[in-house]
């Protein structure tokens, strides 16, 4: 076999090992954003039932009044305020497979109702640096735009 055929057979298995290794990490990608978006299905399912199971955790009579009673020992509020983690973990999670995209995010869920709905406890949480130290400044941003 002459040297310039070596070359080119080296070269041929070189591109088709570069095409397979390609579209291996495509599948991989792929697969791994399918299993994040399906978890993040879970999850919305999750919090959907827990608003399910206590309405006036979505109730505006019941959310408008975090301030005045967010201090107090009544469960109601002990649980508002944990369910509130819970949405702005779940829409930071989402906020990250979109890679920040807002529109795709608002197609993906109902994020405006939701944050104007929670705004009280993003704005006032009982701990005072949770949301600096929970979250990045690009996530705190894109939750502000929709109350600012």
């Amino acid at each position: 076999m002459q040297e310039s055929q070596i070359v080119l057979i080296s070269i041929g298995v070189a591109t088709i090992s570069a095409i397979a290794a390609a579209i291996s990490a495509w599948l991989t990608y792929s697969i791994a954003k399918r299993s994040e978006l399906n978890d993040l299905e879970k999850n919305l399912d999750d919090i959907l039932k827990i608003g399910i199971e206590y309405p006036y955790l979505e109730s505006k009579r019941f959310t408008i009044r975090w301030n005045e009673l967010k201090d107090t020992d009544d469960e109601r509020y002990l649980r508002y305020d944990m369910f509130c983690n819970l949405v702005f973990n779940y829409i930071h999670k989402v906020y990250q497979h979109f890679n920040g995209d807002k529109s795709k995010i608002e197609s993906y869920v109902d994020i405006k109702s939701w944050v104007r709905l929670h705004e009280q406890n993003w704005r006032n949480p009982i701990d005072p640096h949770e949301n600096i130290d929970g979250y990045d400044e690009k996530f705190r941003i894109f939750i502000n735009s929709y109350i600012n």
